[in-house]
């Protein structure tokens, strides 16, 4: 198991991003630019969101989470499931996990959580 500590919620900004777009005040294009690397490993890595994307409407938006820290040395600045992040915690490991949303679709994305991974040490009894 896996907790995420000093969670930082990007919703409000996410929030007054899609208010920008919807006023014409933001193009599309600048933030739906979603690159290869990024729609790849929603495609691979990703799970499917719980809404659709609040630009197309469509049901192919995708939350990946990305790794950082320099004690993951090559898995560093990469996409990872959340069992590999378990195991990266289990091994007393200190990084960060970023919870970014991805259309694969029109390729909006959107950074929605930053947050410290440690192991948990939680009882299931």
């Amino acid at each position: 198991m896996v907790e995420f500590q000093g969670q930082i919620s990007h919703r409000f900004a996410r929030a007054k991003t899609l208010a920008a777009w919807r006023a014409n005040k933001v193009k599309q294009d600048t933030i739906c630019d979603a690159d290869s690397l990024l729609l790849a490993a929603a495609k691979f890595h990703g799970v499917p969101a719980s809404t659709p994307c609040p630009i197309c409407n469509k049901t192919n938006l995708r939350e990946v989470l990305w790794v950082y820290g320099d004690e993951l040395k090559r898995a560093a600045g990469s996409a990872r499931s959340l069992t590999e992040i378990e195991q990266f915690a289990a091994a007393g490991l200190t990084f960060t996990v970023h919870r970014v949303e991805v259309c694969t679709n029109c390729k909006w994305n959107y950074l929605l959580m930053t947050a410290i991974a440690a192991p948990s040490y939680k009882s299931d009894t």
